[in-house]
């Protein structure tokens, strides 16, 4: 739903409040850099790919995508990348390097479009599909990951190699598209 949106006349400012981001891609287009606010506060003032790409906080990521969040805690790290061990599946993640100590407790967060199933043995968590979807060009699938009992893992596939409900697969991710929120910064 809009909540608002208008043109201040002659500053080049545009205000819209929305948590669809499919309605907000005209603002993302049009805007070099975008506040997103919370409770009267800004969480983040950057550039579009910036605030979907590298969100600051999980409200931001929450906000531009409906990311999804899994509880984790970071194992080590390499000179590139950042291990996070799951709680609920025991899976070992791998992230693009983040600055945070070895031993903190992290919620990890991934876009659905940037989740891919692959063969259970190749990814960093293995579950069943329970909804697919097909929506034209995707297939909007829910995976519930094995040892998990929260909310399915949300997945957006090109629709040609789409999961199907009922099958077995395992969760991939580029490590450049999982961020990580200190477990205290994830309210």
């Amino acid at each position: 739903m809009m909540i608002a949106g208008f043109c201040e006349p002659d500053s080049g400012t545009i205000t819209v409040g929305d948590r669809d981001v499919t309605r907000l891609a005209p603002q993302l287009v049009m805007s070099d850099r975008i506040a997103v606010m919370r409770n009267g506060l800004i969480e983040q003032f950057d550039t579009p790919r910036e605030l979907f790409e590298r969100p600051k906080t999980p409200f931001v990521a929450d906000f531009l995508g409906a990311a999804n969040f899994l509880p984790g805690r970071i194992e080590q790290h390499t000179d590139a990348h950042t291990l996070v061990r799951l709680d609920n599946s025991g899976g070992l993640l791998k992230a693009r390097r983040h600055d945070l100590a070895t031993g903190t407790e992290v919620k990890v967060a991934v876009q659905p479009g940037r989740l891919r199933a692959c063969a259970a043995d190749d990814g960093f968590c293995t579950g069943t599909v329970e909804t697919a979807t097909y929506v034209g060009t995707l297939v909007r699938a829910g995976v519930r990951i094995d040892g998990g009992d929260g909310p399915l893992l949300r997945l957006e596939v090109p629709a040609g190699r789409g999961p199907v409900a009922g099958e077995r697969v395992g969760i991939c991710a580029d490590p450049e598209d999982v961020n990580l929120f200190a477990d205290e910064q994830a309210g």
